[in-house]
């Protein structure tokens, strides 16, 4: 089997990730070809060890060079399946695609309603170039039907999931890691692993931090990611003389080592669909704080595995910091429900191979994947 992946780009977030584990997967046993719409991130060296073909569209300004690109590589490579992901990858993909009669997967991995009016009318135009489209989240789900009026008969639920045994409670790592940075076991230390943008809302954890820090001078917080607000969040830092407790460590590969030197994952988004992130901070057994956005709040059951806020609530933000950094009964008890949590994910992989399969002997229909 043939597919070709478009993907906007190959940088280190949450849907690229999902993709990489995808393309890792699927490339052992098939012909596969991954198109960034975007110049190459930093993920294209392990996309390219894993045996996939990698290739830029190198988009700028509009993208109409990029948009004529995708049209030849498709007709390069003539794959059996395309799957398109993020809102460019998959529009740039319905136009390229416009008259072939290659089945298009489509997965969002973003909140469509954050889109402007325009954004969200060009969809639901385009929508109809789609064989199905793949939502990887209950909220993702249900806004497609409604807002955007996909048909109900092509549109499959297949919830984002980490790649299976890839991370894990790991105490070696734990102590390991701390020693690196210089943290006892009794400190309290926070994580947070998302890209550094307004969406997931650093400047605000910064500020509940540093409510919490000027009560308890243990305490510590590892943001991991890249992103346009890095300068803004440094010159925070640099101001309320943080340099000792917080630390931006950029893009990392050894997530499972960070989140398990870890005591806590936090992630106040202002808009989520459903993150990798959280998943993964599930299954080494992090409690973990999120704001009530996305599927989030079907992870994270209130007071039972970590607390809820409300979005851009730093006074909630600031107590739940609090209280995990103060009561260590508490959170061992939340690591212990976080664990039990995780085993209600499941394998995403497995259902995009069987999806993938049918399309090609014709025999798809989206209850069978259910």
């Amino acid at each position: 089997m043939k597919i070709l992946y478009v993907t906007t780009t190959t940088d280190l977030g949450g849907a690229e990730k999902a993709l990489l584990d995808l393309v890792r997967t699927v490339a052992k046993n098939n012909q596969v070809k991954v198109v960034s719409l975007k110049p190459l991130g930093t993920l294209s060296t392990q996309f390219k060890e894993t045996g996939a073909q990698l290739v830029s569209c190198n988009m700028n300004g509009w993208g109409w060079n990029a948009l004529r690109t995708l049209s030849l590589e498709i007709k390069s490579f003539q794959p059996d399946i395309i799957h398109a992901i993020l809102f460019r990858g998959m529009e740039f993909t319905r136009f390229s695609n416009w008259k072939n009669a290659i089945p298009l997967i489509t997965t969002p991995h973003f909140d469509l309603s954050k889109k402007n009016f325009i954004l969200r009318g060009i969809d639901r135009i385009l929508r109809r170039r789609d064989f199905c489209t793949i939502a990887e989240s209950k909220s993702t789900y249900q806004y497609l039907l409604a807002a955007q009026k996909y048909p109900k008969e092509h549109v499959l639920l297949i919830n984002n999931a980490p790649e299976e045994g890839k991370f894990f409670p790991d105490i070696q790592a734990r102590q390991r890691m701390r020693q690196t940075y210089k943290f006892t076991e009794k400190q309290p230390v926070f994580i947070s692993v998302a890209r550094l943008e307004k969406e997931k809302n650093p400047l605000l954890l910064l500020r509940a931090f540093l409510t919490i820090f000027q009560k308890n001078k243990e305490v510590r917080l590892v943001l991991v990611g890249q992103g346009s607000l890095k300068d803004d969040l440094m010159a925070f830092i640099k101001e309320k003389k943080l340099q000792n407790a917080v630390f931006l460590v950029g893009e990392q590969n050894n997530i499972n080592d960070w989140l398990n030197m870890a005591d806590v994952f936090v992630l106040p988004s202002e808009e989520e669909s459903l993150p990798l992130s959280l998943l993964e901070a599930l299954q080494t057994g992090k409690p973990c704080i999120v704001s009530n956005v996305g599927d989030m709040v079907s992870w994270v059951n209130h007071g039972e595995n970590g607390f809820v806020i409300n979005k851009g609530d730093e006074n909630q933000l600031s107590n739940a910091l609090a209280r995990l950094a103060e009561q260590v009964d508490l959170r061992k008890n939340m690591s212990e429900k976080s664990l039990k949590k995780s085993t209600e994910i499941e394998d995403m992989l497995l259902k995009y191979q069987h999806l993938y399969q049918q399309i090609l002997e014709e025999s798809f229909h989206v209850k069978t994947l259910k």
